[in-house]
């Protein structure tokens, strides 16, 4: 699965690769038995980190542009973010709501302190609440970050930070 996720990660050639995607995160009828859910929750874990991983890494390859240079760095920048986020758009969409529950559980994992990564999953949550065109995933994101924020203090900062701006944006 890694080499896929690379593939499409550089060419963002879809092929199959995101259509299969739902079905490689689920687990044999045996194994949901013996786990007590449908999806291989470390797989998705390990998918969401790796592609934010790598993502950030592209990113950071990229020198900064002269100002001159900022529309061809913007559309660079697009193209790079454009594969991870349709990746996560696809599995946000596709996924049913136990696997968009842990999926999204995933992306909260990432949500610590500042840095290069909470950064990016901050910017991915807020991307997919307002990209989302159905209620029930609007829902599902603010249910995760609340359900980390109603819990003893102390919160992780890059919690608070997302759920400030999800509440900003709405």
């Amino acid at each position: 699965m890694k080499s896929d996720v690379d593939e499409y990660l550089k060419t963002r050639h879809q092929g199959a690769f995101l259509s299969e995607l739902k079905q490689r995160l689920l687990l044999t009828q045996n194994e949901a038995a013996q786990a007590g859910t449908r999806y291989n929750v470390p797989l998705i874990n390990s998918l969401v980190l790796y592609v934010g991983m790598q993502t950030i890494q592209q990113l950071q390859t990229k020198t900064p542009p002269p100002l001159a240079q900022q529309m061809a760095h913007n559309s660079s920048l697009e193209y790079l973010m454009g594969a991870a986020m349709d990746l996560f758009q696809t599995l946000i969409v596709d996924l049913d709501t136990e696997g968009r529950y842990l999926f999204l559980n995933a992306i909260a994992n990432q949500l610590r302190y500042p840095n290069n990564n909470t950064h990016f999953f901050s910017y991915v949550f807020l991307c997919l609440f307002g990209d989302a065109n159905q209620e029930i995933i609007q829902e599902q994101i603010t249910r995760v970050l609340l359900e980390r924020l109603i819990v003893n203090k102390p919160h992780p900062w890059g919690l608070l930070i997302t759920f400030i701006e999800l509440i900003k944006v709405t």
